[in-house]
């Protein structure tokens, strides 16, 4: 059997090839020796944890919005689901002459959601569905709320006179989206003040049975 010397600074010497291909890692197109390994290694391990941690910020439902709260260390925070109410109300003109609008209100109780996050820092939200192979904007809404002491509030839609429905007054906020994980997107969002609500949609057949908004605000402490 033929010897092996490396040829390092430590002058470690291999008695025979086999010892030598022992202390090795072989690649296709290379043979990188122990002393590189103890540098590839980590570097490969910091690599499939990293791939690992970009993906643990998905949430575990269909349908759950999580926010991040990116500082030093981010921080996955769930926000606030709230099973909204609806209330309808007719304008003075329709109660006295039968002419006017009727509108329907979401109302979510407490003048603010029970998750805040930086005002100052743009808004990050991490929202899963079934897939995430179609346009998020087409069935995600990030809607503003109207604040009030005890509630919050947004106009779902009105009625007029003569029948036709409109979508109501509501304020949407203009997001950034991406893929993220298996079956999530990304949201990203302006530095904004305010109480906010994410509306997510069936977007196939976009059933508005049940009203349903993951909320979260963002104020100066």
């Amino acid at each position: 059997m033929w010897g092996y010397r490396c040829g390092c600074a430590e002058k470690r010497c291999f008695k025979t090839w086999r010892e030598f291909l022992d202390n090795s890692l072989y690649l296709p197109d290379k043979l990188i020796t122990f002393s590189t390994k103890k540098y590839l290694l980590p570097i490969i391990a910091a690599l499939a944890c990293t791939a690992g941690h970009a993906q643990s910020y998905e949430p575990k439902w269909v349908g759950e919005v999580v926010v991040l709260q990116c500082d030093a260390d981010t921080v996955s925070m769930p926000t606030e689901k709230a099973n909204v109410q609806v209330k309808t109300s007719a304008s003075a003109g329709r109660l006295l002459v039968g002419i006017g609008n009727v509108r329907s209100k979401v109302t979510v109780k407490g003048g603010r959601s029970t998750t805040q996050v930086d005002p100052k820092q743009p808004i990050t939200l991490i929202v899963k569905c079934k897939d995430n192979e179609s346009d998020p904007t087409s069935f995600i809404q990030i809607v503003k709320f109207e604040e009030k002491k005890k509630e919050r509030k947004a106009e779902l839609s009105s009625v007029n006179w003569i029948g036709n429905v409109s979508e109501g007054n509501m304020e949407y906020v203009p997001y950034e989206a991406d893929t993220y994980g298996k079956s999530s997107y990304i949201l990203k969002v302006a530095p904004i003040e305010g109480e906010f609500g994410v509306r997510v949609l069936n977007p196939n057949e976009k059933d508005e049975k049940v009203v349903l908004f993951y909320c979260f605000g963002a104020h100066e402490e």
